[in-house]
Protein backbone atom coordinates (compact mmCIF):
# COMPACT_ATOMS: atom_id res chain seq x y z
CA UNK A 1 0.00 0.00 0.00
CA UNK A 2 1.60 3.61 -0.56
CA UNK A 3 0.27 7.04 0.28
CA UNK A 4 0.03 7.67 -3.46
CA UNK A 5 -3.37 5.22 -3.46
CA UNK A 6 -4.86 7.10 -0.61
CA UNK A 7 -4.59 10.90 -1.23
CA UNK A 8 -8.11 10.55 -1.91
CA UNK A 9 -10.90 13.56 -1.69
CA UNK A 10 -12.26 13.61 1.43
CA UNK A 11 -15.46 15.26 2.67
CA UNK A 12 -14.29 18.13 4.55
CA UNK A 13 -14.74 18.11 8.66
CA UNK A 14 -15.94 21.26 9.71
CA UNK A 15 -15.15 20.60 13.34
CA UNK A 16 -16.12 22.09 16.90
CA UNK A 17 -14.04 19.69 18.85
CA UNK A 18 -10.63 21.40 19.56
CA UNK A 19 -7.84 19.79 21.77
CA UNK A 20 -5.56 21.70 24.26
CA UNK A 21 -3.03 18.78 23.63
CA UNK A 22 0.17 19.60 23.25
CA UNK A 23 2.88 17.60 20.92
CA UNK A 24 6.06 19.30 21.16
CA UNK A 25 8.86 19.32 18.93
CA UNK A 26 11.55 21.16 17.78
CA UNK A 27 12.36 24.22 16.99
CA UNK A 28 14.80 27.75 16.94
CA UNK A 29 15.22 30.91 17.00
CA UNK A 30 18.40 32.77 15.84
CA UNK A 31 19.57 35.42 13.65
CA UNK A 32 18.74 35.94 10.38
CA UNK A 33 19.70 33.58 8.43
CA UNK A 34 22.66 33.15 5.31
CA UNK A 35 20.32 31.03 3.42
CA UNK A 36 22.79 27.84 3.76
CA UNK A 37 20.84 26.41 6.63
CA UNK A 38 24.14 27.48 8.59
CA UNK A 39 22.97 30.78 9.74
CA UNK A 40 25.54 32.65 11.74
CA UNK A 41 27.84 29.72 11.90
CA UNK A 42 30.50 31.10 9.94
CA UNK A 43 31.03 34.08 12.78
CA UNK A 44 31.36 31.70 15.21
CA UNK A 45 29.86 33.73 17.76
CA UNK A 46 27.30 30.69 18.59
CA UNK A 47 30.08 28.52 20.05
CA UNK A 48 29.51 27.71 23.50
CA UNK A 49 25.59 29.07 23.32
CA UNK A 50 22.77 26.37 24.02
CA UNK A 51 19.47 25.72 23.05
CA UNK A 52 16.67 24.27 24.67
CA UNK A 53 13.82 21.94 22.11
CA UNK A 54 11.21 20.03 23.47
CA UNK A 55 10.98 17.27 20.74
CA UNK A 56 9.64 13.77 20.76
CA UNK A 57 11.07 10.83 21.69
CA UNK A 58 11.73 7.68 19.82
CA UNK A 59 12.53 7.53 16.47
CA UNK A 60 11.48 10.44 15.31
CA UNK A 61 13.46 12.81 17.82
CA UNK A 62 16.64 10.01 16.94
CA UNK A 63 16.06 11.19 13.09
CA UNK A 64 15.39 14.85 14.08
CA UNK A 65 18.92 14.46 15.87
CA UNK A 66 20.49 13.45 13.03
CA UNK A 67 18.96 15.84 10.44
CA UNK A 68 18.58 18.76 12.20
CA UNK A 69 21.06 18.91 15.90
CA UNK A 70 24.04 17.31 14.83
CA UNK A 71 24.78 19.28 11.61
CA UNK A 72 23.94 22.65 13.54
CA UNK A 73 26.00 21.93 16.52
CA UNK A 74 29.15 20.57 14.02
CA UNK A 75 28.37 23.93 12.01
CA UNK A 76 27.87 26.28 14.71
CA UNK A 77 29.67 25.10 17.72
CA UNK A 78 26.28 25.75 19.91
CA UNK A 79 24.75 22.96 21.79
CA UNK A 80 20.74 21.76 21.06
CA UNK A 81 19.19 20.33 24.51
CA UNK A 82 16.47 17.91 23.39
CA UNK A 83 13.75 17.62 26.12
CA UNK A 84 11.43 14.79 25.78
CA UNK A 85 8.29 14.25 27.28
CA UNK A 86 4.46 14.59 26.58
CA UNK A 87 2.59 17.69 24.66
CA UNK A 88 0.59 18.34 27.67
CA UNK A 89 3.63 18.46 29.57
CA UNK A 90 5.36 20.97 27.47
CA UNK A 91 2.34 23.55 27.40
CA UNK A 92 2.15 23.45 31.10
CA UNK A 93 5.40 24.02 31.38
CA UNK A 94 5.09 26.83 29.44
CA UNK A 95 2.50 28.32 30.92
CA UNK A 96 3.82 27.98 34.64
CA UNK A 97 7.53 30.19 33.23
CA UNK A 98 5.43 32.70 31.18
CA UNK A 99 6.67 35.36 32.57
CA UNK A 100 10.28 34.64 33.29
CA UNK A 101 12.54 32.55 31.56
CA UNK A 102 10.86 29.55 29.43
CA UNK A 103 11.03 26.38 29.99
CA UNK A 104 12.14 25.67 26.25
CA UNK A 105 13.19 28.09 23.70
CA UNK A 106 11.39 26.34 20.54
CA UNK A 107 8.98 23.56 20.88
CA UNK A 108 6.81 21.55 18.45
CA UNK A 109 3.34 21.72 18.58
CA UNK A 110 0.40 20.52 16.55
CA UNK A 111 -2.80 22.26 15.11
CA UNK A 112 -4.89 20.98 17.59
CA UNK A 113 -3.08 23.19 20.30
CA UNK A 114 -1.95 26.20 18.43
CA UNK A 115 -4.88 28.02 19.39
CA UNK A 116 -4.36 27.21 22.58
CA UNK A 117 -0.80 28.32 22.92
CA UNK A 118 -1.38 31.65 20.94
CA UNK A 119 -4.18 32.72 23.21
CA UNK A 120 -2.13 31.75 26.33
CA UNK A 121 0.93 34.37 24.79
CA UNK A 122 3.36 31.33 24.99
CA UNK A 123 4.69 31.38 21.70
CA UNK A 124 5.73 33.99 19.69
CA UNK A 125 5.01 35.67 16.26
CA UNK A 126 7.55 34.35 13.23
CA UNK A 127 9.61 36.49 11.85
CA UNK A 128 9.63 34.70 8.43
CA UNK A 129 11.70 36.57 6.95
CA UNK A 130 14.61 35.12 9.13
CA UNK A 131 14.04 31.58 7.18
CA UNK A 132 15.96 31.95 4.00
CA UNK A 133 13.89 28.83 2.48
CA UNK A 134 10.34 29.45 4.32
CA UNK A 135 8.83 31.13 0.80
CA UNK A 136 9.85 27.02 -0.16
CA UNK A 137 7.41 25.43 2.38
CA UNK A 138 4.19 24.17 1.27
CA UNK A 139 1.66 26.99 1.63
CA UNK A 140 -1.81 24.21 2.84
CA UNK A 141 0.76 23.48 6.08
CA UNK A 142 1.94 26.58 6.63
CA UNK A 143 -1.25 27.96 7.40
CA UNK A 144 -2.11 25.28 9.77
CA UNK A 145 -0.17 27.59 12.33
CA UNK A 146 -1.73 31.07 10.91
CA UNK A 147 -3.98 32.89 13.51
CA UNK A 148 -5.86 35.55 12.41
CA UNK A 149 -3.12 36.04 9.57
CA UNK A 150 -0.13 35.97 12.06
CA UNK A 151 2.14 33.30 11.30
CA UNK A 152 3.68 31.33 14.67
CA UNK A 153 5.20 28.01 13.56
CA UNK A 154 7.32 26.54 10.88
CA UNK A 155 5.66 23.47 9.83
CA UNK A 156 8.14 20.11 9.09
CA UNK A 157 6.65 16.96 8.75
CA UNK A 158 3.16 16.08 7.89
CA UNK A 159 1.47 12.56 8.03
CA UNK A 160 -1.75 10.83 8.02
CA UNK A 161 -3.92 9.53 10.80
CA UNK A 162 -4.88 6.54 10.34
CA UNK A 163 -5.32 2.65 11.50
CA UNK A 164 -1.96 0.62 12.77
CA UNK A 165 -2.44 -2.85 12.96
CA UNK A 166 -0.35 -6.37 14.23
CA UNK A 167 -0.40 -7.97 10.70
CA UNK A 168 0.84 -11.06 13.07
CA UNK A 169 -3.04 -10.96 15.02
CA UNK A 170 -5.10 -9.13 13.15
CA UNK A 171 -6.27 -11.30 9.98
CA UNK A 172 -7.11 -8.84 7.40
CA UNK A 173 -6.41 -5.69 7.08
CA UNK A 174 -9.10 -3.08 8.79
CA UNK A 175 -10.66 -0.57 5.90
CA UNK A 176 -12.29 2.44 8.35
CA UNK A 177 -12.41 3.85 11.52
CA UNK A 178 -15.35 1.71 13.21
CA UNK A 179 -13.36 -1.63 12.34
CA UNK A 180 -11.72 -0.68 15.68
CA UNK A 181 -14.79 -1.26 16.91
CA UNK A 182 -14.90 -4.66 15.75
CA UNK A 183 -15.70 -7.23 19.11
CA UNK A 184 -13.39 -9.69 17.53
CA UNK A 185 -10.50 -7.12 18.57
CA UNK A 186 -12.03 -6.59 22.25
CA UNK A 187 -9.31 -6.90 24.29
CA UNK A 188 -7.01 -5.48 22.13
CA UNK A 189 -7.75 -2.07 21.33
CA UNK A 190 -5.72 1.02 22.61
CA UNK A 191 -7.88 4.33 22.72
CA UNK A 192 -6.00 7.39 23.12
CA UNK A 193 -7.07 10.25 25.53
CA UNK A 194 -8.59 12.89 23.86
CA UNK A 195 -5.59 15.18 25.24
CA UNK A 196 -3.63 13.48 22.47
CA UNK A 197 -3.99 14.28 19.13
CA UNK A 198 -5.18 10.77 17.59
CA UNK A 199 -7.66 10.78 20.59
CA UNK A 200 -9.15 13.68 18.99
CA UNK A 201 -8.81 12.39 15.09
CA UNK A 202 -10.30 8.89 16.32
CA UNK A 203 -13.67 10.78 16.85
CA UNK A 204 -12.92 13.08 14.10
CA UNK A 205 -12.67 9.99 11.93
CA UNK A 206 -15.70 8.39 13.72
CA UNK A 207 -18.10 11.47 12.69
CA UNK A 208 -16.87 11.79 8.92
CA UNK A 209 -17.06 7.94 8.71
CA UNK A 210 -20.83 8.81 9.39
CA UNK A 211 -21.05 11.69 6.74
CA UNK A 212 -21.44 13.41 10.05
CA UNK A 213 -19.82 16.93 11.16
CA UNK A 214 -18.61 17.95 14.24
CA UNK A 215 -20.13 21.15 14.30
CA UNK A 216 -23.50 18.77 14.98
CA UNK A 217 -23.89 17.96 18.51
CA UNK A 218 -25.92 14.63 17.78
CA UNK A 219 -23.31 13.71 15.33
CA UNK A 220 -20.81 14.43 18.30
CA UNK A 221 -23.13 12.32 20.48
CA UNK A 222 -23.58 9.41 17.80
CA UNK A 223 -19.41 9.00 18.08
CA UNK A 224 -19.34 8.52 21.82
CA UNK A 225 -22.05 6.39 21.69
CA UNK A 226 -19.88 3.77 19.44
CA UNK A 227 -17.17 4.56 21.99
CA UNK A 228 -19.19 3.51 24.38
CA UNK A 229 -18.46 0.39 22.88
CA UNK A 230 -15.11 0.28 23.76
CA UNK A 231 -15.35 0.89 27.44
CA UNK A 232 -14.68 -3.00 28.58
CA UNK A 233 -12.51 -3.34 25.04
CA UNK A 234 -9.60 -0.68 25.34
CA UNK A 235 -6.85 -2.65 26.46
CA UNK A 236 -4.39 0.37 26.47
CA UNK A 237 -4.61 4.00 26.44
CA UNK A 238 -1.72 5.77 25.30
CA UNK A 239 -1.01 9.25 25.63
CA UNK A 240 1.63 9.72 22.73
CA UNK A 241 3.11 8.45 19.77
CA UNK A 242 6.14 6.46 21.43
CA UNK A 243 3.49 4.96 23.97
CA UNK A 244 1.24 3.87 20.97
CA UNK A 245 4.21 2.30 19.40
CA UNK A 246 5.07 0.65 22.46
CA UNK A 247 1.54 -0.67 23.56
CA UNK A 248 2.10 -2.44 19.42
CA UNK A 249 4.95 -3.45 19.90
CA UNK A 250 4.48 -5.32 23.23
CA UNK A 251 1.06 -6.74 21.97
CA UNK A 252 -0.40 -4.84 24.35
CA UNK A 253 -2.75 -3.88 21.35
CA UNK A 254 -3.39 -4.96 18.36
CA UNK A 255 -4.93 -1.92 16.65
CA UNK A 256 -4.58 1.74 17.22
CA UNK A 257 -5.13 5.14 15.71
CA UNK A 258 -1.53 6.07 14.23
CA UNK A 259 0.29 7.82 12.44
CA UNK A 260 1.54 6.74 9.40
CA UNK A 261 4.89 7.89 9.25
CA UNK A 262 5.64 5.82 12.97
CA UNK A 263 4.18 2.52 11.51
CA UNK A 264 6.07 2.58 8.85
CA UNK A 265 9.10 3.30 10.34
CA UNK A 266 8.38 0.07 12.58
CA UNK A 267 7.04 -2.20 9.35
CA UNK A 268 10.69 -1.30 8.06
CA UNK A 269 12.60 -2.13 10.98
CA UNK A 270 10.96 -5.87 10.78
CA UNK A 271 8.31 -5.75 13.52
CA UNK A 272 4.96 -7.38 12.33
CA UNK A 273 3.06 -3.57 11.91
CA UNK A 274 0.60 -2.94 9.10
CA UNK A 275 -1.03 0.65 8.53
CA UNK A 276 -4.37 1.00 6.61
CA UNK A 277 -5.78 4.31 5.39
CA UNK A 278 -9.49 4.70 5.94
CA UNK A 279 -11.84 4.41 3.30
CA UNK A 280 -13.53 7.87 4.36
CA UNK A 281 -10.43 9.68 4.79
CA UNK A 282 -7.36 9.78 6.92
CA UNK A 283 -7.05 12.87 8.97
CA UNK A 284 -4.14 15.16 8.44
CA UNK A 285 -1.09 15.07 10.94
CA UNK A 286 1.15 17.96 10.92
CA UNK A 287 3.81 19.21 13.37
CA UNK A 288 5.10 22.79 13.25
CA UNK A 289 8.15 24.36 15.29
CA UNK A 290 7.26 27.68 17.63
CA UNK A 291 9.73 30.15 18.86
CA UNK A 292 8.97 30.38 22.68
CA UNK A 293 7.77 33.85 23.96
CA UNK A 294 10.58 35.85 26.12
CA UNK A 295 13.53 33.00 24.86
CA UNK A 296 16.75 34.81 25.66
CA UNK A 297 18.55 32.62 22.44
CA UNK A 298 15.96 33.96 19.81
CA UNK A 299 19.40 34.39 17.34
CA UNK A 300 20.26 30.99 18.15
CA UNK A 301 16.44 29.69 17.68
CA UNK A 302 16.10 31.11 14.10
CA UNK A 303 19.25 29.97 13.17
CA UNK A 304 18.54 26.44 14.00
CA UNK A 305 14.79 27.19 12.31
CA UNK A 306 16.93 27.60 9.12
CA UNK A 307 18.05 24.34 9.30
CA UNK A 308 14.82 22.88 9.91
CA UNK A 309 13.26 24.55 6.91
CA UNK A 310 16.11 23.19 4.57
CA UNK A 311 15.47 21.04 1.29
CA UNK A 312 19.35 20.00 2.13
CA UNK A 313 18.59 18.47 5.88
CA UNK A 314 14.70 17.68 5.64
CA UNK A 315 15.03 14.44 3.60
CA UNK A 316 17.35 13.39 5.94
CA UNK A 317 14.92 13.61 8.37
CA UNK A 318 11.47 12.09 6.01
CA UNK A 319 13.78 8.94 5.31
CA UNK A 320 14.02 8.58 8.65
CA UNK A 321 10.70 9.01 9.59
CA UNK A 322 8.73 8.27 6.63
CA UNK A 323 7.24 11.59 7.05
CA UNK A 324 6.86 13.67 4.38
CA UNK A 325 8.38 17.07 5.36
CA UNK A 326 7.21 20.91 4.82
CA UNK A 327 9.67 21.76 1.81
CA UNK A 328 8.21 21.56 -1.65
CA UNK A 329 11.83 21.71 -3.16
CA UNK A 330 12.87 18.27 -0.98
CA UNK A 331 14.57 15.52 -3.19
CA UNK A 332 13.94 11.91 -1.89
CA UNK A 333 15.17 8.43 -2.24
CA UNK A 334 13.27 6.65 -4.69
CA UNK A 335 12.14 4.10 -2.41
CA UNK A 336 10.48 7.09 0.09
CA UNK A 337 9.15 8.74 -3.56
CA UNK A 338 6.98 5.53 -4.66
CA UNK A 339 5.73 5.20 -1.23
CA UNK A 340 5.01 8.72 -0.02
CA UNK A 341 3.68 11.90 -2.32
CA UNK A 342 4.49 14.98 -1.24
CA UNK A 343 5.23 18.66 -2.64
CA UNK A 344 2.68 20.90 -4.45
CA UNK A 345 -1.02 20.28 -3.99
CA UNK A 346 -0.27 16.73 -2.28
CA UNK A 347 -2.08 17.74 1.14
CA UNK A 348 -4.77 19.92 -0.79
CA UNK A 349 -7.61 16.84 -0.13
CA UNK A 350 -6.32 15.97 3.51
CA UNK A 351 -9.25 16.29 6.32
CA UNK A 352 -8.06 18.67 8.27
CA UNK A 353 -9.70 19.53 11.86
CA UNK A 354 -10.38 22.97 12.69
CA UNK A 355 -9.07 23.15 16.38
CA UNK A 356 -9.61 26.89 17.13
CA UNK A 357 -13.28 26.32 16.54
CA UNK A 358 -13.16 23.15 18.06
CA UNK A 359 -11.33 24.34 21.33
CA UNK A 360 -13.90 25.82 23.41
CA UNK A 361 -15.70 22.27 23.43
CA UNK A 362 -12.51 20.11 24.37
CA UNK A 363 -13.18 19.96 28.10
CA UNK A 364 -16.60 18.85 28.14
CA UNK A 365 -15.58 16.34 25.81
CA UNK A 366 -12.85 15.08 27.73
CA UNK A 367 -15.44 14.42 30.35
CA UNK A 368 -17.37 12.34 28.62
CA UNK A 369 -14.25 10.42 27.66
CA UNK A 370 -13.24 10.19 31.21
CA UNK A 371 -17.00 8.74 31.95
CA UNK A 372 -16.43 6.22 29.39
CA UNK A 373 -13.27 4.81 29.74
CA UNK A 374 -12.05 6.48 33.07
Amino acid sequence: MTHRTTRRAARPLTRTLAVTTVLALTGGLAACSSGDGGGDAASGDLSGRTLKVAVYAGSWGESFTQAFVDPFEEETGATVELVPGGPADWLTALRSSKGGTPAYDVVAFTPNVVPSAVSAGVVAPLDTDRIAEFDQLNTVLAEQSDVDGTQYGVPLTVGSTGIAYRTDKVDEAPTDWSDLLDPKYCGHVAVSPLTFNTGIEFVAGLINEAGGSITDPADVDAAFEQLQTLKDCASAFPADGTSVETALANGDAWIAAHWDGRAFVQQNAGEPIGFAYPESGSVGALTSLFVTEGTEEEELAYTFLDYVASSEHQPVFSEGTWYAASNDENTYTEQFDEQITSGPGAYDDFVWVDYEAITPQLPDLQARWQEIFG
